[in-house]
């Protein structure tokens, strides 16, 4: 009866179950006069603890591990997120777009061949990197002759790896590597080694299209950082049969690694080619999109998020999360319905995409991000992908900094200031949604020169940068989605009836065209070239005319009425050190 009263189970820890045993034990009439601490029993005590404290503490963690909330091992949360239908993102190298130009094509010859898996390299930190034709290319002849065409290459090592099923000794298709891009597996089946029939097998993307016939396969984690290919069982997919040879090759990567990476050289395309050489006679863009494997944290919050939707897209957010989950060379994604747009477009769901490192996607990149989710998108909607729209904000900036604490010169001041802004920029804008917070940017201005910065007077501007047909006459317009400020409107300069002209506004809803005179007067070229709802920020100019523009874009400046710019839809707020304008006082205190 004395167990009864004296021993205590809920404690865990070592110092109270030592406790309670030795209460225990002290409760008993043959041990009542011993000396538990002077004798050998306190180490049997202690013994009887640690084996009571080890057991209690494995348990709890069993415990744990078998949620997905409270799991820490990743094996243990890729397990229970396996019972969602969930497959964590596999890490990914960077994708490069290059053109690439054959020289001395033999004669007789339309068309040259790059073959899938062609190898380019680059070197980033000293290390060489392999990149890859993701499929083969077709390259024509333009109608200059040249052989020449813009195409995708993909950071990775091309590998292989075959197994012949077995009857009596059942095998797993485990591939052996990791740091597998799950992506760039292709499976392939052949019937025997006597006969080579050989399927492909898709990776099966709905369930609901899955037959007993389909030839599809099934990719889950596994221990190890690992992936395995489970096939069909005859009644859901096409199963494998004894003797059949299974063959899966993929790409080994070293996910972000070679981010960034912008020169690029031809290993080997195709020995036999007839052609004199291959040539990369442009980066279209340089690398971008490589990603680590998703993290347990990453599996935790999108694997009950999946389940939720069954990898259908239904609402904007369902296109958003599975778009990002399955490219990794975009920064930020945006969908909303097409009847928010303006003009509104009814029965579409608009999807806008940045990539890291670029503003726009190419026609080819919209085309498949299209095919990789309409399949998953209700029957009466269409999906577009739009480019993002984007708003520079430009900062005219200037620090005052305490001469006598500091011993900073003021260009070193100034580019410090530069750091920061590029900081703040990284961190808080470059993506659809986020919004400019003005004390937030003063915060992080304040944080230069080591804290010795005094005061900083910071102005934005928001602009816009366009290019308009020089062609013939055109309609723009121009919206910032923030209230504007009266009567500040600027623009960089464009040819407009065969004058240097700019743009501003009168103060009073009307947009106008001007030119200076050698004298630097104004003279009023068009005093209703549009129009401009200060309240919506929508600039229109139903007549532009414009012949030639001095820079690459024509840039429209206004000032926002708020110190906050908040972005709607598509657009994305970007904010350049290279833009801003910045002047460093250094005062004695």
């Amino acid at each position: 009866m004395a167990a009864n009263t004296y021993l205590q189970v809920s404690e865990l820890d070592f110092s109270e179950i030592r406790s309670n045993l030795k209460t225990y034990l002290e409760s008993q009439t043959a041990l009542k006069d011993y000396d538990f601490e002077g004798s050998v029993m306190s180490t049997l005590l202690d013994v009887l603890s640690y084996n009571t404290h080890y057991n209690a503490y494995y348990l709890n963690m069993v415990a744990n591990e078998m949620f997905l909330d409270t799991a820490q091992q990743r094996d243990s949360v890729v397990s229970r997120a396996k019972e969602l239908g969930y497959t964590p993102v596999s890490s990914v190298g960077a994708t490069a777009e290059i053109e690439i130009t054959f020289s001395g094509v033999e004669s007789g010859f339309a068309q040259v061949i790059i073959p899938k898996n062609s190898k380019f390299t680059t070197t980033v930190d000293d290390v060489t990197y392999t990149f890859v034709t993701p499929q083969a290319e077709k390259v024509d002849a333009d109608i200059n002759g040249a052989f020449k065409k813009s195409i995708i290459i993909k950071e990775g090592e091309p590998l292989s790896h075959s197994w012949t099923a077995s009857a009596s000794n059942p095998v797993r298709y485990i591939i052996p590597n990791s740091g597998v891009d799950t992506s760039s597996i292709t499976v392939s089946v052949q019937e025997s080694s006597s006969d080579d029939t050989v399927t492909e097998f898709k990776l099966a993307s709905n369930i609901n299209q899955v037959y007993s016939t389909s030839a599809v396969y099934f990719i889950e984690e596994t221990a190890d950082r690992k992936y395995e290919i489970i096939f069909g069982s005859g009644s859901l997919g096409k199963s494998i049969k004894a003797g059949n040879i299974v063959t899966v090759n993929y790409l080994v990567n070293n996910a972000n690694a070679t981010n960034g990476a912008s020169t690029f050289s031809v290993d080997s395309i195709n020995l036999n080619a007839p052609y004199d050489s291959a040539t990369i006679t442009k980066v279209v863009s340089k690398a971008n999109g490589g990603r680590e494997q998703e993290t347990v944290e990453s599996i935790k919050f999108a694997a009950p998020r999946n389940y939720q939707t069954q990898n259908r897209a239904v609402i904007a957010g369902d296109y958003e999360r599975i778009i990002l989950n399955e490219n990794a060379d975009l920064q930020s994604v945006v969908a909303f319905g097409g009847e928010e747009a303006s003009p509104p477009q009814n029965g579409k769901v608009l999807i806008a995409a940045k990539p890291f490192n670029e503003k726009f996607l190419t026609t080819s990149r919209k085309a498949s991000l299209k095919d990789s989710i309409s399949d998953r998108t209700p029957l009466a909607v269409d999906p577009v992908i739009i480019d993002g729209d984007y708003t520079y904000l430009i900062p005219r900036i200037t620090t005052f900094y305490d001469l006598t604490k500091s011993s900073l010169t003021e260009s070193a001041v100034e580019a410090d200031i530069l750091n920061q802004i590029s900081e703040y920029s990284t961190n808080n804008l470059q993506r659809f949604g986020n919004k400019f917070r003005y004390s937030r940017f003063v915060r992080t201005l304040d944080n230069a020169a080591g804290g010795y910065i005094m005061n900083n007077d910071a102005k934005i501007s928001m602009q816009k940068r366009i290019t308009p047909n020089t062609e013939a006459v055109t309609s723009v317009e121009i919206l910032f989605n923030n209230a504007i400020r009266p009567s500040t409107v600027t623009s960089t300069q464009f040819t407009y009836n065969g004058f240097t002209a700019n743009l501003d506004d009168d103060g009073s809803g009307n947009l106008r065209i001007f030119r200076y005179t050698d004298d630097n007067t104004i003279v009023i070229i068009d005093t209703n070239a549009g129009t401009i709802d200060y309240n919506s920020g929508r600039l229109f100019l139903p007549n532009f005319a414009l012949t030639a523009y001095a820079d690459l874009e024509l840039k429209i400046t206004v000032t926002p009425e708020n110190l906050d710019v908040n972005p709607v839809r598509e657009q994305v707020l970007l904010m350049e050190p290279n833009d801003a304008i910045i002047t460093v006082i250094g005062e004695q205190t």
